[in-house]
């Protein structure tokens, strides 16, 4: 049985009440059936946009061009899309002309996977014209409709199937498979953040070794993806960040490249940058050496770059592993912000503002190599110590 949240069955009941047909539809659906537990609904619907705004009293206008308008149910926004066709893709992603229809049949078929093709609602319980549910009982991804047209007219829908076939651990039905690996050049007309979005989700997945055949066949050579990595590495790390970060390690050309091409965010940027400088470096042997790398790094990319050393090379990092944890419980200092001083007390004591920027780099290395004399007094006797 399909359990529905009792907002998302308010706008349900609320359009078919109002006589028209409306299902919540796609990936909620899958999951439902899988016996996972859905975190988004969408719903269709014969109603068009307007209808969809007169019927609820809050509601944003986010897709309307395509029939789609939000409805905030409670404090839930569910996205209300009514039944369409497309055609016409002269850029491989976006349909030319849409056209509203009546039938959800002729909905459901325009979309990517027979998985993805299923629509349910309380009233009319499963609709499934495509073999949905018998594919999902036998774990295969497979188009509906014709292969070759699915993927030419929207070649996100590539990656997807292997982003799909790696989450949900599926197969893909031979000539879905054969049809995605043929259009794979039609991917470089994909916005760089699409692309990012489905290889970021797909790098956890219990079947990401699938990526092996879309490298092999140079569908992603166009972001210097080109070397197949071993998956076995990147299945042992279930953050999606460092997952991410070690496929892009073991298989890109250019990390920089791949990671400008990709448009991810800055925050992503500097973590991989940076986890793939410090990947390079010898392993700290002191506190005092891992201080110092925490000065340029922050604790969580010194951890993963712990964690992937020991994956990657054997090497034992459990001293390493120590240090660090015993700096952050501790709170050891070691940035000049640490320090039980500043530059207003050292102005006080007489100091010039160009001694005080010394000063404090000073006392700074000072602390990292002892951490208990990072209070005031024995801070001051220091600088007495070294201005004698």
């Amino acid at each position: 049985m399909i359990k529905i949240p009792p907002e998302i069955e308010y706008v349900l009941d609320t359009l078919n009440n109002s006589g028209f047909e409306a299902y919540i539809v796609g990936g909620c659906v899958r999951d439902s059936l899988m016996g996972i537990v859905p975190h988004d609904f969408d719903i269709t619907t014969s109603a068009h946009p307007e209808n969809v705004q007169d019927l609820f009293e809050k509601t944003v206008p986010t897709g309307i061009k395509h029939g789609t308008v939000t409805v905030v149910s409670g404090k839930t926004p569910v996205e209300v899309t009514t039944f369409r066709t497309e055609s016409g893709y002269k850029d491989s992603r976006h349909p030319d002309n849409i056209h509203f229809v009546s039938s959800i049949k002729e909905d459901l078929s325009r979309r990517d996977f027979t998985v993805n093709a299923i629509a349910y609602n309380s009233q009319k319980g499963i609709i499934d014209y495509f073999g949905g549910q018998a594919d999902i009982q036998n774990s295969v991804l497979r188009t509906v409709g014709i292969p070759q047209e699915r993927f030419s007219e929207d070649a996100l829908r590539i990656l997807r199937l292997f982003r799909f076939a790696s989450t949900l651990n599926f197969s893909c039905e031979e000539n879905t498979f054969k049809a995605a690996l043929k259009c794979a050049p039609a991917l470089e007309k994909i916005s760089g953040e699409r692309i990012f979005s489905e290889l970021y989700k797909a790098v956890t997945g219990d079947n990401f070794q699938i990526f092996t055949h879309l490298i092999q066949n140079g569908g992603l050579k166009f972001i210097k993806i080109c070397k197949v990595p071993d998956f076995s590495v990147i299945k042992s790390l279930t953050s999606e960040k460092i997952a991410f970060f070690t496929f892009l390690y073991l298989s890109s050309e250019d990390i920089y490249e791949t990671l400008e091409t990709l448009k991810v965010s800055n925050k992503l940027k500097h973590y991989c940058a940076d986890l793939n400088i410090l990947i390079k470096k010898d392993l700290p042997q002191s506190k005092s050496e891992t201080k110092l790398l925490l000065c340029d790094y922050s604790t969580e990319t010194l951890f993963d770059c712990f964690l992937l050393k020991s994956i990657l090379t054997g090497t034992d990092i459990s001293v390493q592993k120590k240090m660090l944890e015993d700096i952050v419980e501790y709170r050891e200092p070691y940035l000049i912000s640490h320090l039980d001083i500043d530059g207003e007390i050292i102005k006080k004591m007489g100091y010039d503002s160009i001694k005080i920027g010394k000063i404090l780099k000073h006392l700074q290395t000072v602390v990292i190599e002892h951490p208990e004399k990072n209070s005031r007094e024995l801070l001051k006797d220091e600088i007495l110590k070294i201005s004698q």
